[in-house]
């Protein structure tokens, strides 16, 4: 195979920039959001692959146990108001006791 000679065309592709304000911060915030993950994650590059897969399993797990956490309240909630409910329904069937007759 023969290589090239001569001059070699390259396209310069500029980058769309904006001035806006927020869309510069947003970008300054995403950049350190990112810098940051990769500081939290460089010792878990350290370790060895199968470690690695441990932790990010269980981190995993964690996430999905803390999104679920809201749904599992809901149905703890909902079955003590169901089982109020019943008992204020029960009360409400039985008639006062009258305090001032003897029996």
């Amino acid at each position: 195979m023969s290589e090239t000679t001569g001059e070699v065309r390259v396209r310069n592709v500029r980058t769309k920039r904006s001035e806006n304000l927020v869309e510069s911060a947003l970008e300054f915030g995403g950049g350190a959001l990112r810098m940051g993950f990769s500081v939290l994650t460089l010792p878990l590059s350290l370790l060895p692959p199968i470690s690695r897969q441990h932790i990010q399993n269980a981190t995993k797990e964690f996430a999905y146990a803390f999104a679920g956490l809201p749904g599992e309240l809901v149905g703890v909630a909902s079955k003590i108001v169901d089982d109020w409910a019943a008992d204020s329904a029960a009360a409400d069937k039985k008639a006062p006791k009258d305090e001032l007759t003897a029996g």
